[in-house]
């Protein structure tokens, strides 16, 4: 049930039949990324030689007839009452590659479609057949108890709960597609004012009050977003043609009379045409029949109009863009057990969930086996249920070439001006064969890149490693013993070591073979391109490359390096320590001759920059200030965790007086205020500046979330979207663990265990944004290597998630009938796989799109989503 009176029923297109990839009996080199028949079958040509074909899925051939099901007048009574309404949202959640008209690859996508059946009043208890329009669908009985019956609104967790959670809050939320009201459901216009917890019997054992905690029209401060309350398109609102536009004086002509006021809030889309996915929001001024001017308008317009661009009437409302109310049972104080339910009288109950002390662990152990699943350079080797491969072995099939492209310079790193793919281009790319021995490390997310930022993985785990109480710290999550799978003998006896050091020592041992004679580290290794379709990391065709080295990430590793020695030391295990230690120590100073003189430092690529015109205008030296004064904060990281480790006046000296300019906690600058907080004999004045610091930023995130519809962990500075706003990111989980572990604040412990639950569950789509985790998960997340193997994508992906339509307004995802998710045009049913009601209809809580091409939403990385999921897990654990 969605309310006492509307029957939620989800309805699917049958998804994709999977293709596979096989061997060719000869190669095909003239007919590679090209289909051709295999035994009958469509195939795509693919990997280095030329010698594999990945075989087509097949696209589901029974849809649903959307005008049928859309027909209220033409259903039976149900339990006595009538249909007066039909609402529909209609989303995709399957995809696939075969071969398109013209021989090109389509995705394409398989369409649920949730279908909210209006009653005349409401649905009396009891047993009740639904009699689909035309007989389109066989007669589906169902029995409505609302002590059984699932109530789709009730927005609660998929994980469990731990017995000492501190907060334990589910929400209940509607936004009913083309429903009044622009679709916000008040639950109190049905009388709905408390919900039960019911154990396996039925029984209740907790009874609470639900309070609205948000409507539509209240501002969220802190969203990341450009404003408050976003623009909407109305859902039910006829699009009206424009006719002309002139950009000048912002005039807009219609064909017929458009109905606008002045005031009115419009949207303008497909300005551009049929690949213009984008729309202009704006205010109706100087309104006469046919015409009005675009005021207050959030976005440019285009010099000439194209055919095919439509106005429709808007309005603003927050994210949830309905109502939503919270069930808060945190005073519940259950033993193990369950499954347990929330109830809401009259309406129905929510997924089952258990309570028990190793909930935590359980998430920490998925989101490990995430970690495992993208190592890179080893076979993956179905320990958890997935298999791949050995992929980017050098000297086994494969070539990594050095490249002249820093990474600090390339488009991959914060401080980038080139484009990545130029880093195996003339005067990038030279012409020496790295060593076999840079392999391993992690696939960055759907791509395979391996870069200076996973040692961030690294950095969570060892602090979500310190801040369990000794006696947890031993946990077993089966992942491979470092002396298993590297070589050097500093780690022979570390098979004893928790699993969380072993994997600190697979992130960082990557990097560590990076390191060059002089002590800097190469930034990662990367594919010339982004990962083509049907192609898995095993058989990569594009060159691979190694970044040069570049002081920031040698400084980076640095860091890392000292703490994983720090580590190692109190855990007794002193040849691996001196391995790390003696490397930190290399590439401290290999940092420092950079940060002293970048000019000797970057001399091969100066000149590399300089003949391709990378620099522009402007030349160096502005590209230098920017450099210098990035390195300078992690220079402040690296010489905090080298004083921690060994004590030396130098690198406290440095750390004291990067602290006096700029108190910041930022990520590395937070990890550097407390290396040196927690180095014995630092200066107290400072020490009690910095912990004050971190008190008062988890105020800012803890507060923060009082204004939001949803709680979740995003700090209010950070902008939504590529992990900032949905999974916590790095400096989040950082901060407040930190926090927590200096106030011992209970706020504090509850954000966090909201932020996780958010993921799995707690949010207005319920749906688990975590693979293997949840009753209902993503299914498809950006990972190149199940799409093209075509099997089930690995456990332990938490996807970025929600994304705001107007970053995710790609042309070739939402264009032509080409595209996976048309928008335009009825060739090849285009019509059955578009977004219904259109994407800038939805709020942004609603607009989540499981289509891997919707790469905002679908993508991750492991230290931006899948080590902080593991780390926050961890935490939590510690603190049961």
């Amino acid at each position: 049930m969605a309310t006492p009176d509307i029957i939620a029923v989800e309805l699917r297109d049958p998804s994709f039949l999977r293709g596979q990839i096989m061997a060719l009996p000869q190669s095909k080199p003239q007919m590679l990324g090209r289909w051709i028949a295999v035994d009958g079958v469509p195939g795509l040509v693919i990997g280095p030689k030329a010698a594999h074909a990945r075989l087509a899925d097949t696209p589901p051939d029974i849809l649903l007839d959307r005008n049928s099901v859309d027909a209220a007048g033409l259903y039976g009574e149900i339990g006595g009452r009538r249909v007066i309404a039909v609402h529909r949202k209609s989303m995709p959640y399957d995809s696939g590659l075969y071969p398109g008209p013209n021989g090109d690859t389509r995705t394409g996508a398989a369409f649920k479609h949730q279908i909210y059946l209006k009653l005349d009043g409401p649905l009396p208890q009891g047993k009740h057949v639904i009699r689909w329009p035309n007989g389109m669908l066989a007669d589906q009985s169902f029995t409505f108890d609302d002590r059984t019956t699932r109530a789709m609104a009730i927005r609660s967790t998929q994980l469990g709960h731990a017995i000492k959670d501190a907060t334990k809050t589910a929400y209940l939320a509607l936004w009913l597609p083309g429903g009044k009201n622009d679709g916000a459901v008040d639950f109190r216009d049905y009388h709905i004012n408390g919900f039960d917890v019911v154990d396996p019997e039925g029984m209740t054992v907790f009874s609470g009050v639900v309070s609205l905690r948000k409507s539509p029209d209240d501002a969220e401060p802190g969203n990341g977003l450009p404003k408050t309350l976003l623009d909407y398109t109305a859902a039910t609102a006829p699009r009206i043609a424009i006719r002309s536009l002139d950009t000048n004086t912002r005039r807009v002509t219609t064909v017929a009379p458009h109905g606008l006021t002045d005031g009115q809030r419009v949207s303008l889309e497909r300005l551009g045409g049929e690949q213009d996915a984008r729309a202009v929001f704006g205010t109706v001024a100087d309104a006469t029949a046919n015409a009005f001017t675009l005021a207050d308008s959030d976005g440019a317009l285009p010099a000439a109009l194209s055919s095919g661009a439509t106005a429709t009437p808007a309005y603003s409302a927050n994210r949830a863009g309905t109502f939503v109310f919270e069930l808060d049972y945190s005073a519940w104080a259950p033993q193990s057990g369950g499954p347990f339910r929330l109830r809401v009288p009259g309406l129905g109950v929510s997924d089952a969930f258990a309570v028990g002390s190793d909930v935590w662990l359980n998430a920490a152990h998925n989101s490990m086996t995430g970690l495992y699943h993208q190592r890179s350079g080893i076979e993956i080797d179905g320990r958890f249920g997935y298999r791949r491969p050995l992929a980017f072995r050098p000297g086994l099939g494969m070539t990594v070439i050095e490249s002249r492209l820093p990474l600090a310079w390339s488009s991959n790193f914060d401080t980038g001006f080139i484009p990545f793919e130029e880093g195996v281009k003339p005067r990038w790319r030279t012409e020496r064969k790295a060593p076999d021995s840079y392999w391993g490390g992690y696939m960055d997310a759907g791509d395979w890149d391996r870069r200076i930022q996973h040692v961030e993985v690294a950095s969570l785990l060892l602090d979500a490693f310190e801040a369990l109480p000794k006696g947890q710290r031993a946990l077993k999550f089966n992942v491979p013993k470092s002396s298993a799978l590297l070589a050097n003998p500093a780690y022979r006896d570390t098979d004893d070591l928790p699993d969380v050091v072993q994997e600190a020592i697979w992130a960082m041992d990557f990097f560590r073979r990076l390191q060059t004679d002089d002590g800097s580290i190469r930034g990662g290794i990367e594919s010339a391109a982004h990962p083509l379709l049907g192609e898995p990391s095993y058989l990569e065709r594009q060159e691979v490359y190694a970044y040069a080295p570049d002081h920031i990430s040698t400084y980076k590793y640095a860091a890392v390096a000292a703490k994983l020695a720090r580590v190692l030391k109190t855990l007794g295990k002193f040849d691996a320590a001196i391995l790390f230690e003696d490397s930190a120590r290399a590439a401290w100073t290999a940092a420092e001759r950079g940060f002293a003189d970048p000019d000797a430092f970057y001399r091969e690529a100066i000149a590399a920059a300089v003949e391709t015109a990378a620099f522009g205008p402007d030349g160096w030296s502005p590209r230098r200030e920017q450099l210098q004064k990035v390195a300078k904060e992690y220079r402040r990281a690296a010489a905090a965790a080298l004083y921690r480790l060994l004590g030396s006046p130098e690198h406290r000296g440095i750390f004291e007086a990067s602290w006096r300019e700029d108190q910041g906690l930022f990520a590395h600058k937070g990890d550097a205020a407390w290396d040196y907080l927690k180095t014995a004999g630092s200066d107290a004045g400072i020490g009690e500046e910095i912990a004050a610091r971190f008190v008062a930023e988890a105020v800012i995130i803890t507060g923060a979330q009082q204004q939001a519809a949803y709680p979740n962990m995003k700090h209010p500075d950070a902008p939504a979207g590529w992990g900032e706003g949905g999974a916590p990111d790095y400096n989040q989980v950082q901060t407040l663990m930190r926090a927590h572990l200096l106030s011992n604040d209970p706020q504090i412990l509850r954000v966090m265990e909201q932020g996780y639950q958010a993921m799995v569950g707690v949010n207005q789509v319920g749906l688990s944004f975590v693979t293997g985790l949840g009753a209902r998960q993503i299914l498809h997340p950006l990972h190149e290597d199940h799409r093209a193997m075509g099997v089930a994508a690995p456990s332990g992906i938490t996807i970025f998630g929600f994304a705001p339509q107007a970053a995710t307004a790609y042309g070739w995802v939402f264009g032509p009938p080409w595209s996976p998710l048309a928008e335009t045009g009825t060739a090849e049913n285009a019509a059955q796989r578009r977004i219904e009601p259109p994407r800038f209809s939805l709020p942004y809580h609603e607009y989540l799109v499981e289509h891997p091409s919707v790469i905002m939403q679908q993508e991750y990385t492991v230290h931006q989503s899948i080590g902080t999921m593991a780390a926050l897990a961890l935490y939590l654990h510690g603190r049961q």
